[in-house]
C-alpha cells in the first residue's frame, strides 16, 4: 500500500533536509583537497537532492514520470514564463530591500555567495563554476523536486494544496528564517506557473535566471540601500511597479492558459473536485504528522545553523 501523498511529500523533504544539514558541517576545503570546491558542492547537493528524490520516484513505480511535469515548453508558454521571471526578480528585490532594512546584518549572512563560499573576486572559471553550482543545479534539482514530486504529492488534494505546500517545504529547506518570505513567494510564483503550463521546464528556466540575478546582483542592492538616499526612494518605487505590473501580465496569461484547458476539454491541472462530506483537503494537509515533523526539524535546525 503506497503511503498518501500528504504524509510521503514532507518525509522526503525532511530526508533531503537532514541530509543537506549534515552536508553542512563538512570542511568542503578538506573534502575538495587540490580539486576544485565548487565541484565538491555539486557532487554534494547531487547525493542531497538528487538521489532521493529519483530513489522516491522509482518507488512510486514507473508511471509515476508521467506526474512530474517533464514535458516540453511550448511556444504558449513563453509570455506567461517571461512575466513570471519579471515577477519573481521585482518580487524579489522589494521584499530583500524591506528584509534588508529590519535585518540588515541576518540578511546580508544569508546571501547565496555566504551560504557555501565566498564569491567576491571571480576568475572566468570561477565564474562559470559559481553559476553551475549556485544557480543551475541547484534550480534543477529542486524544480525536480518540488514543482515535480511534491507538486504531483499533492495534486489529489487539490490547487490550495499544491500551491501552499510546495511553497511551504520549498521555503523551509533553504533554513533561512530571514529569507522565508522570499522563498515563498518564489515557491507560490513557481507552483502557479507549473499549473498552467502543466510542465516544470518552464520553472527551471525561470529558477535558473533567477538564481543568476541573485548570484551576481543582489550585493548591489545591499550598496542601494545602505545609502538610505532619495534614490533608493525611486528605485523601491520602480521596483514595486514593475512587480505590480508584471503581476496584472502574468495573472491574465494564467488565466487565458487555464481557460485553454476547458476549451480543449482537459481537466486543469491544479483543480480538485471534492464530495461535500470530505474533510477540507489543505486542513488534512497542514495536520499532517510528517508535515509537523519538517516544520519542528526546520526550526531547530535554522537556529543551530
Amino acid at each position: 500500500m503506497k503511503i498518501k501523498g500528504i504524509h510521503a511529500a514532507p518525509a522526503l523533504v525532511t530526508v533531503v533536509a537532514a541530509m543537506m544539514c549534515a552536508a553542512g558541517y563538512l570542511d568542503i576545503s578538506k573534502i575538495s583537497g587540490e580539486a576544485s570546491p565548487y565541484f565538491t558542492v555539486a557532487i554534494l547537493q547531487i547525493i542531497c537532492i538528487g538521489l532521493p528524490t529519483v530513489f522516491f520516484c522509482l518507488l512510486r513505480g514507473n508511471e509515476y514520470r508521467s506526474q512530474l511535469g517533464i514535458r516540453l515548453m511550448k511556444v504558449k508558454h513563453i509570455a506567461l514564463s517571461a512575466y513570471a521571471l519579471i515577477f519573481i526578480i521585482s518580487g524579489t528585490m522589494a521584499l530583500s530591500l524591506l528584509m534588508y532594512a529590519l535585518f540588515p546584518e541576518a540578511f546580508a549572512s544569508s546571501g547565496m555567495d555566504s551560504q557555501n563560499m565566498q564569491i567576491t573576486q571571480f576568475t572566468v572559471g570561477d565564474s562559470i563554476y559559481a553559476a553551475i553550482t549556485l544557480a543551475i543545479l541547484p534550480a534543477i534539482l529542486e524544480e525536480l523536486l518540488f514543482r515535480g514530486v511534491i507538486r504531483a504529492e499533492y495534486s489529489k488534494y487539490g490547487g490550495a494544496a499544491v500551491v501552499i505546500m510546495s511553497s511551504l517545504l520549498f521555503g523551509m529547506l533553504h533554513f533561512s528564517p530571514v529569507r522565508l518570505p522570499i522563498y515563498l513567494f518564489c515557491g507560490v510564483i513557481l507552483a502557479l506557473t507549473a499549473g498552467a503550463t502543466n510542465s516544470i521546464m518552464p520553472t527551471v528556466i525561470i529558477h535558473i535566471l533567477s538564481n543568476l540575478f541573485i548570484l551576481y546582483f543582489e550585493k548591489y542592492i545591499y550598496k542601494i540601500a545602505g545609502k538610505h538616499s532619495g534614490g533608493l526612494i525611486l528605485l523601491t518605487f520602480i521596483i514595486v511597479l514593475i512587480m505590480l505590473v508584471s503581476a496584472i501580465l502574468f495573472f491574465a496569461v494564467a488565466e487565458k492558459l487555464y481557460w485553454d484547458f476547458s476549451v480543449e476539454n482537459r481537466p486543469a491541472p491544479l483543480v480538485k473536485r471534492v464530495k461535500t462530506a470530505d474533510p477540507p483537503l489543505l486542513l488534512q494537509a497542514i495536520l499532517s504528522p510528517t508535515l509537523l515533523i519538517m516544520v519542528a526539524f526546520w526550526a531547530i535546525a535554522s537556529f543551530l545553523l
